[in-house]
């Protein structure tokens, strides 16, 4: 029989393909989708299971039978892969199937680690990472255990310890290391911790761990390294996981120590494979580093962003994640990567129970850990630990309650429109700019924005002088005696006949035997790749310090793509093709694919921004080539000029519905919560996704660069190339920063 073919083929039940299932059902259509589950329900909250679960509550499912059906999704329960041939893109099942994918995602997820000491079989002795173990777990409960022993004080051992002992079991915590809650890297945590337990009545071992497991039937007691003899009807098993990669072994995809080693795209080794969650090993641009994470928040985002690059949208993983806890009075979220920081900063008390902890290096939050604090605060250090932002005294600043987290810009962006010859103007804001020392962290451009945005990004810090070059090689000489409007006149007449030498030439001149029945273009833009390379090392454009992001239109399938050089290996091409304005340019393959200019469906860079690196805490500088509001025409060389302003005129306007109804949920979520106890209030705010969701960011801010067009402004400026049109365009813009400044 042959093997049944599937479009995204998702191994693992957990958040990861779970999250990925959904964003492939939203974001393609008619795909086939099969998620293959070893567990017997459908993906739930894991995280459930050391708290609501031990307490007895069903599980929370992530969607119900119903709605997998609905959005056309396979769950197939029971299931496991024993196999894949990536080089054939076969998958073999437990059940005998062999399935043909066309994209594979690894989301296997992890599975307890063997203790690896006598007795670490007998009945009574759980790890607790699925359904299934909270089932067995609490049938030892209502048989009438009295003793439970906890190995391991990390964030699911102490929530199980403080669960058992809600349920009415002594309990005691054996922890090898000497801290608490170790990867918070905090001596005065676990101390907080620990006095929290003790207080709640439960026994705290430091430095210590289970040498053997007694019983006969099943487990009785522990004997621990320091000799100590401990009760025990439970033993509950938390001391790390390994990845549940077995499976692999052959498939030719790399692993280390079991991890799925992924790039920044979360791409594996082998062709059209994918891995997200627990099971991998991902190169972290935000911390510059290969990272393991094992938290819930971290694989709904991964398996999110690896759905949308099973799609081909080539976007980089650059979140920090947030780890939340709940146990007794300790209700927290964790945020980046406390290990190696060289200080920490305490906003807050422990008596109040609202405490930030900052983890600095050299003046650079790259962690916190927060504990009653407003979501706005948490929000807004996720924005500085994201971007690395660097604070001036930044101990004082971040124990000072009074010093406003969200006021601090994280990056500063440069938007450039598309509009031809008028993209002068741009070149004199960035000249106007530097001068002022406002560099961009991120440029973003569509049409010749991106090809100065190219030059802006290929050349940090530095751009005016390869800019003010560019644009005199793309100036068209004209008679010195003629009159400016003559001259532009007789200048654009040159280039719709000959072109523009290092930027566009007539077909016609190019290969004048070919009949224009199959022309796609008029012209060839085959100079400008020569004249970009000049200005431009591609070669080191991923490792500049400005991130370049471009738009372009698919031809084949009408999408918006987005090109972005801290994910892409960018060529002349992929800029090319954000500037191939048809029936003028032909179209420009990039990866066998044809893109028009991105204007054609959106001349709104500042979207890609939005959407790519988030609007929190940005500084924008946008720049208008077209006028918003104008006189009615009054010729018809007017309404063309008119009509293609309105066109192309950068579009940020706030939605005013979205915003609107986003006001009214969250006051909806704030008049819920009122209702709830007040320690349900706290457990709640400090929930990740009501962080992000409720938590507003730094804000953005945003100066506009306005290029006011001249009196009777010909519909020809956007192909005006003539040399006194480009100085007069570059003079404007580098006006209009001092006016937009005002210095």
């Amino acid at each position: 029989m042959p093997p049944r073919h599937v479009d995204f083929l998702l191994l693992g039940g957990g958040a990861a393909a779970a999250s990925a299932a959904e964003t492939l059902s939203l974001e393609s259509t008619g795909k086939s989708i099969l998620m293959l589950s070893a567990e017997d329900i459908p993906p739930y909250r894991r995280p459930m299971l050391s708290k609501q679960g031990l307490l007895g509550d069903a599980p929370a499912l992530l969607h119900d039978d119903a709605w997998y059906r609905a959005q056309q999704i396979e769950l197939a329960l029971n299931t496991r892969a024993v196999s894949v041939d990536t080089d054939q893109h076969l998958v073999t099942t437990d059940a005998g199937e062999t399935l043909h994918y066309d994209k594979l995602l690894i989301a296997t997820g992890a599975q307890p680690r063997a203790l690896g000491c006598p007795g670490e079989r007998l009945p009574g002795v759980h790890h607790l990472r699925r359904w299934a173990d909270r089932e067995a777990v609490r049938d030892d409960i209502r048989a009438g255990a009295k003793h439970a022993v906890v190995l391991g004080g990390s964030f699911l051992g102490m929530e199980i310890a403080m669960t058992l002992n809600a349920l009415g079991l002594s309990v005691t915590v054996v922890e090898l290391g000497l801290l608490l809650l170790r990867h918070t890297e905090s001596p005065e945590v676990s101390a907080e911790a620990r006095r929290g337990a003790e207080e709640a009545g439960v026994t705290i071992l430091l430095g210590d761990q289970v040498s053997e497991i007694r019983g006969e039937d099943r487990v009785t007691q522990v004997v621990t390294a320091a000799g100590r003899t401990l009760p025990c009807d439970i033993l509950m098993v938390s001391v790390g996981v390994a990845p549940a990669t077995v499976f692999l072994a052959g498939s030719g995809i790399t692993l280390e120590k079991g991890l799925v080693v992924v790039d920044d795209q979360l791409r594996s080794s082998a062709a059209d494979v994918f891995a997200a969650g627990d099971v991998t090993l991902f190169d972290d641009p935000v911390f510059a580093r290969r990272r393991h994470i094992e938290h819930w928040d971290n694989a709904v985002k991964q398996g999110r962003l690896a759905a949308r690059n099973m799609l081909g949208q080539g976007r980089r993983y650059d979140e920090v994640s947030y780890f939340y806890c709940d146990f007794g009075r300790f209700s927290f979220s964790m945020l980046g990567m406390p290990e190696g920081a060289a200080g920490q900063v305490r906003r807050g008390s422990w008596a109040d129970a609202s405490v930030a902890l900052f983890y600095l290096e050299e003046g650079v939050p790259r962690a916190l850990f927060s504990m009653g604090r407003p979501p706005e605060e948490t929000r807004a250090a996720e924005g500085l630990i994201r971007y690395r932002v660097r604070l001036e005294d930044a101990a004082a600043k971040l124990a000072d309650p009074a010093f406003v987290l969200n006021r601090v810009p994280t990056q500063t962006v440069l938007v450039l429109q598309g509009g031809g010859a008028l993209g002068a103007f741009e070149a004199g804001v960035v000249k106007a700019l530097e001068e002022r020392e406002i560099f961009p962290d991120i440029v973003a451009g569509i049409s010749i924005g991106a090809l100065n945005g190219a030059i802006v990004a290929g050349n940090p810090r530095d751009a005016t002088r390869a800019l003010e070059c560019f644009w005199e090689e793309l100036s068209v000489q004209v008679p010195g005696w003629m009159p400016a409007d003559a001259a532009g006149s007789w200048a654009a007449g040159q280039i719709l006949s000959c072109g523009v030498p290092a930027f566009f030439r007539p077909r016609w001149m190019v290969d004048p035997l070919s009949p224009p029945a199959g022309w796609t273009s008029f012209y060839d833009t085959a100079p400008m790749r020569e004249t970009l390379a000049r200005y431009v090392d591609f070669s080191k454009l991923r490792q500049s310090p400005v991130r370049l992001l471009v738009g372009a239109v698919n031809v084949t399938n009408a999408r918006f793509e987005v090109f972005d050089s801290y994910a892409q290996a960018l060529t002349p091409d992929h800029i090319l093709a954000s500037g191939s304005l048809p029936p003028g340019f032909s179209w420009t393959e990039v990866n066998g694919q044809p893109y028009w200019d991105g204007g054609i469906v959106s001349n709104s860079p500042l979207d890609m921004v939005i959407d790519r690196c988030g609007p929190d805490g940005k500084r924008v500088f946008t720049v208008h080539l077209f006028a918003g509001e104008r006189p009615l025409p009054r010729n018809m060389m007017e309404v063309q000029a008119r009509r293609d302003e309105i066109l192309y005129a950068e579009r940020i306007r706030s939605d005013v519905r979205l915003k609107e109804s986003t006001g009214a949920y969250r006051e909806l979520v704030r008049s819920l919560l009122e209702l709830a106890p007040p320690e349900m209030k706290s457990r709640v705010r400090q929930w990740p996704l009501y962080i992000q969701l409720m938590g507003d960011g730094a804000p953005m801010e945003i100066t506009h660069f306005l290029r006011e067009g001249r009196e009777g402004e010909a519909s020809s400026r956007d192909y005006d190339f003539s040399a006194p049109s480009v100085r007069f365009h570059l003079a404007q813009g580098y006006a209009e920063v001092g006016r937009a400044l005002g210095r």
